[in-house]
């Protein structure tokens, strides 16, 4: 208590307030006994120089009217205030004006008032000698000379007492006026001290804590605030640095808590991304449940997909120790299943009282099990296990639910992956096939037609004995044999011809009607504009297989006594037709194998960019367009 009030800067200013009021108090007080002092002896200083006046007053009514009631009175005057002035009393002012005088205290003073009194006594005695009634003395003269001699003496001894009464008060006003510095000098160093106790006190603690404010605002924590010396301001400095410790160990264990959080976000993102870069369904299913299980520390770790269809969970992966067989299957309306994927929650529980098949061998442990979500599909449940005495925090829950969502998503696009897999196998083999269709169609089909056309050709000139023809058709039937081998062949093994340049599409196309006139059909080429034959290898490939397949219809079925091919181009675009004037027939009726080149065609000109259009009525010829645009044929893909 001692020592807090030593220490109080209330204390000290309190004191120092104490000291300035005191040392105000005493300089009022002081002054004003020492102006009443002044008062006092000037008044006495008065007084007795006005005892000059009226001793040259009463020596004066002596030698005139010794017998008047005026030198009575004045002698009597006299004697009051010589008493007055030496023991103090009552005596009369200049306005005859009753006053209190103070006795002198001074010792000189009074040894000169001791002086005076005698010399009055003498010059009294004096005075009581002058004859009465206005009758002459005896000796007058020697009378006067005595008086007057008396009356020098009391003036010189007046004259002394006011001149040491003087100088007494004179004394006085120089005490008060050192009284006075001394006092103003009191006042100074007091002003002084105020302000050396308030700055250094007030001002520079106060300065220190508002620095270690600003410290705190700015977020330097870690320097401590320094006790202080006043009990007030240390109780201030105490409470800013107790909060200073609060709020730095809050924000450590915010930051802790913020990094671990980070890490556990990393780790999750890193292991999902590591996770969905699987498209093998097993390896991702496994990955995932590795992962899990590394991220949560936990001692095992489980995965199970749902079967829509039987209402049944499946361990689909396990990692860790007391592993369950894969083939075990439980139902979704266990209480853990049903909890996880039937409400989609993530759930904390022992694994003795969960009653989940996946996880019976680790009876001592604790396990947090979350859905794998894909949108709003759940797709089955990934479980973690570790010892009891490790509890799951809300952060770990929460990072594996993101990686089991993100395993979700993986898992739904390894199986579209796995079902894209299998679609385009199952696309690639029906191309495949629809590709062996089109080159049997094209090539095979029409050599064997051909050479059918052959036979009969030949059992007529063999019945007309023309060995020489005969021969000559041999030969074009042995070299259309052969090209039907090569053909299948190149069909078999999937080769393909010689890609057409675009300076030899003239070439093949003459080729192809050089081939339809052996079959004795008139046909005619018409290259109108040579720029309709700058096409993609792609697109003239197709172009000599749809010329090759028109004529060989018009061959088969038009009955047609000519036909033309003629190559333009319309509107930016190449255009090729194949035209006759056979029988036509009406294209919505169309089956069997003519049906079937036609979409053949269609196909071809199609996959290379182009189109392909058919106008034909009975009685009226066909007519086939196949146009391509600029550029066409650079997207398509050979058959």
């Amino acid at each position: 208590m001692g020592f807090a009030m030593r220490h109080s800067l209330r204390s000290r200013l309190w004191l120092l307030f104490l000291a300035f009021l005191l040392l105000v108090v005493g300089s009022v007080t002081i002054t004003f006994v020492a102006l009443n002092a002044q008062h006092a002896d000037a008044l006495s200083i008065n007084l007795a120089g006005r005892q000059r006046m009226l001793s040259q007053q009463m020596t004066w009514l002596a030698l005139t009217a010794p017998d008047g009631a005026a030198l009575a009175a004045a002698r009597q005057r006299f004697a009051q205030t010589l008493h007055a002035l030496r023991a103090g009393g009552t005596a009369l002012d200049p306005a005859d004006l009753p006053v209190v005088l103070l006795p002198q205290t001074d010792p000189a003073a009074q040894a000169r008032l001791a002086e005076v009194a005698q010399a009055w006594q003498r010059f009294d005695r004096e005075l009581a000698r002058q004859p009465a009634g206005g009758a002459p003395p005896l000796d007058a003269s020697l009378t006067d000379a005595s008086l007057t001699e008396a009356s020098l003496a009391l003036l010189d001894r007046l004259d002394a007492a006011v001149s040491r009464m003087a100088q007494v008060s004179q004394a006085k006003v120089r005490r008060l006026q050192a009284v006075q510095a001394l006092f103003l000098a009191l006042a100074l160093w007091l002003l002084y001290s105020g302000y050396r106790l308030t700055q250094r006190r007030l001002v520079t603690p106060l300065a220190a804590l508002d620095a270690a404010a600003q410290r705190m605002a700015a977020g330097d924590l870690e320097q401590a605030i320094s006790p202080l010396a006043d009990a007030e301001l240390n109780q201030l400095a105490a409470a800013l640095e107790a909060m200073r410790v609060e709020v730095l160990n809050s924000r450590r264990h915010l930051e802790e808590r913020v990094g671990q959080r980070t890490r556990e976000l990393s780790t999750a993102f890193e292991l999902s991304q590591e996770v969905t870069a699987q498209l093998e369904l097993d390896r991702l299913l496994t990955s995932a449940t590795d992962r899990a299980r590394t991220l949560l520390h936990g001692e095992a770790a489980a995965l199970c997909l749902l079967d829509n269809e039987s209402a049944m969970l499946h361990l689909a992966a396990g990692s860790g120790r007391g592993q369950a067989s894969p083939a075990l299957r439980q139902p979704v309306s266990a209480p853990l299943a049903g909890q996880v994927v039937g409400q989609g929650k993530t759930v904390v529980a022992q694994t003795a009282c969960a009653s989940c098949g996946f996880l019976r061998g680790l009876a001592d442990s604790q396990c947090v099990a979350t859905p794998l979500r894909a949108g709003s599909v759940i797709l089955g449940a990934l479980c973690v296990a570790r010892p009891v005495d490790t509890t799951f925090e809300a952060e770990e829950q929460s990072a594996l639910a993101l990686l089991a969502n993100a395993a979700a998503g993986a898992i739904v696009n390894a199986r579209l992956v796995e079902a894209r897999r299998t679609q385009a196998q199952q696309m690639a083999a029906q191309q495949e096939r629809e590709r062996l269709a089109a080159e049997l169609h094209d090539n095979l089909a029409q050599t064997l037609s051909f050479l059918n056309f052959k036979v009969d050709r030949l059992e007529e000139l063999v019945a007309a004995g023309a060995p020489t023809d005969a021969a000559r058709e041999l030969a074009q039937m042995r070299s259309a044999t052969t090209k039907a081998y090569q053909q299948v062949r190149s069909a078999l093994t999937g080769l393909r011809a010689p890609t057409p340049q675009a300076d030899a599409l003239a070439a093949q196309l003459a080729g192809c009607v050089d081939e339809m006139r052996a079959t004795g059909l008139p046909v005619t080429l018409h290259i109108d504009d040579e720029d309709a034959l700058a096409l993609p290898a792609i697109a003239q490939q197709q172009v000599i297989h749809i010329v090759r397949e028109a004529l060989t219809n018009v061959w088969r079925h038009a009955g047609a006594g000519r036909a033309t091919v003629c190559a333009e181009r319309v509107d930016g675009s190449a255009r090729f037709t194949i035209q006759d004037d056979g029988c036509g027939f009406d294209p919505a009726t169309v089956d069997g194998s003519a049906h079937l080149g036609l979409a053949i065609m269609r196909a071809r000109a199609e996959r290379s960019g182009g189109s392909l259009a058919v106008h034909s009525q009975p009685g009226q010829g066909t007519r086939v367009v196949v146009s391509f645009t600029h550029g066409a044929g650079a997207r398509g893909t050979a058959s």
